[in-house]
């Protein structure tokens, strides 16, 4: 079986947009690793919400990075 190595798009403190959640802006906080389906890189983001904030694992495609605020 041969293993391919892939460079995570996202790192740590990047702010980017959830595909398809209604959420405008969340912040990477972890990547988990290769543990989606056929080892697509899953991260952990914090999404800011109302009374608190909500942790979410999400797969690499569906994030899209966001241009720094200026």
């Amino acid at each position: 079986m041969v293993v391919k190595k892939v460079d995570p798009i996202f790192k740590a403190g990047d702010m980017v947009k959830i595909h398809y959640s209604g959420h405008k802006r969340a912040k990477v906080v972890e990547l988990r690793g290769p543990l989606g389906p056929g080892g697509k890189q899953v991260y952990r983001v914090l999404v800011s919400r109302k009374p608190r904030p909500v942790y979410i694992e999400v797969l690499e495609e569906q994030l899209e990075l966001l241009p720094p605020k200026a």
